[in-house]
């Protein structure tokens, strides 16, 4: 265990002491104007103190479970409160905690499950996919996931475009547009809805891109921990994915829009509207970032991120939005300008600030001396709009 990362001369949060930053503000607008700026610079202190704690303390968390898989999930809490206790956590964040420890204890056993119900590999990708593979698979069984690395390309193709395929009612040939998209991914995570207690276990490799000999192993290592990253990290996560498609509210929006009496109303109701599909690209942008920095290929991330919004594919995260119509199908020219207007600062300029301030974040941490598992634990907390402001609060 690295408790002595833990030391530190005349911590702003004494041993015992409870911080719950809600609270703490709330007290400090009750003060008198003429204290605010020094509690504010106390509680900007302790801010940091906790936020960095518990991440180190996620870190090694992480680190247990990992290196004891089959471990009791009291005893993990237990150490988890213990090291908490020195950084001030507070009732919320043991209850976060122990939801993580609890989802991870649910996708454990049921990964466990299913391995011992099918234990023959084809047997298994057969059951999840509902055909017999190919080509050769082996499928690798880790605490939380079953990764298949999958020889023949059509057998990848298969876990792709599992529920695309079968909604169609039938078995159909692959696209060239679905071919070239499997073929640039290499590897990726779906959820089962075969087996849905298992939820987002499944990852997948495409093996079949591997052409030299040797590379197998450090490719397949590299794409494991990536996908790894993603199933870990949905544990720690509170963000909630929005539904701007459902029709509650789309008909809220075309309601409030078609009321709205000025263009400024009215470019504000759009400007929220687009920004719910944003706020889900964004979360899984996020996600992105750190599993790419997780397995150490951060520097393709931007690339792969803004390469595909603009051409579609993978990473496109908006591609249905930056398509749609929604309230402007039957509006005037003026109208559906304006919503031109708008969909563009939205869902192009904005969201790309978002994803560079992301990258520069991260590099900022590395250069102030954060290490990657404190960043990423850091990170992972936060929406990845406010990474900038909370980047600058921890680093002082």
């Amino acid at each position: 265990m690295q408790e002595e990362k833990f030391v530190i001369e005349q911590p702003p949060i004494k041993p015992g002491e409870i911080f719950d930053p809600e609270k703490e503000i709330r007290g400090i607008l009750k003060v008198p104007k003429e204290e605010r700026h020094q509690k504010l610079a106390e509680f900007k202190e302790k801010l940091a103190f906790q936020q960095v704690g518990l991440a180190r303390v996620q870190d090694i968390l992480i680190d247990e479970i990992r290196s004891k898989p089959e471990g009791k999930m009291e005893e993990f809490y237990d150490l988890a409160a213990e090291m908490g206790g020195e950084f001030g956590m507070n009732d919320r964040q043991r209850r976060n905690m122990g939801e993580a420890l609890s989802k991870y204890e649910r996708q454990h056993k049921a990964v466990l499950k299913i391995r011992k119900e099918f234990s023959k590999d084809k047997e298994l990708f057969s059951q999840l996919f509902g055909s017999q593979p190919k080509g050769e698979i082996e499928i690798l069984t880790g605490p939380v996931s079953l990764y298949f690395k999958c020889h023949d390309f059509e057998d990848y193709m298969a876990v792709c475009f599992h529920e695309k395929r079968k909604g169609s009612g039938k078995k159909r040939d692959f696209t060239e547009e679905e071919k070239a998209e499997a073929w640039d991914s290499g590897a990726i995570n779906i959820y089962s809805t075969a087996y849905p207690n298992i939820g987002w276990a499944i990852t997948a490799e495409n093996t079949a891109k591997i052409k030299l000999p040797g590379a197998l192993d450090k490719d397949s290592h590299q794409k494991f921990a990536h996908e790894e990253q993603h199933i870990i990290k949905s544990f720690f996560d509170t963000e909630e994915m929005l539904d701007p498609d459902s029709p509650g509210i789309q008909f809220s929006v075309r309601k409030n829009f078609l009321a709205a009496e000025t263009e400024e109303e009215k470019e504000k109701i759009l400007g929220d509207f687009f920004r719910m599909f944003r706020h889900n690209a964004e979360d899984l942008a996020k996600d992105e970032i750190l599993a790419y920095y997780k397995d150490g290929r951060f520097d393709r991330v931007e690339g792969l991120l803004l390469a595909s919004w603009e051409e579609g594919g993978m990473y496109d995260f908006l591609e249905e939005p930056k398509k749609a119509n929604y309230l402007w199908l039957k509006s005037s020219d003026e109208v559906r300008e304006l919503t031109k207007r708008v969909k563009e600062r939205v869902l192009v300029d904005e969201y790309r600030e978002i994803i560079t301030s992301g990258i520069n974040a991260v590099q900022k941490m590395e250069q102030t001396g954060y290490e990657k598992e404190e960043i990423i634990a850091l990170l992972t907390h936060e929406p990845l709009a406010k990474w900038g402001k909370a980047v600058k609060r921890i680093t002082g």
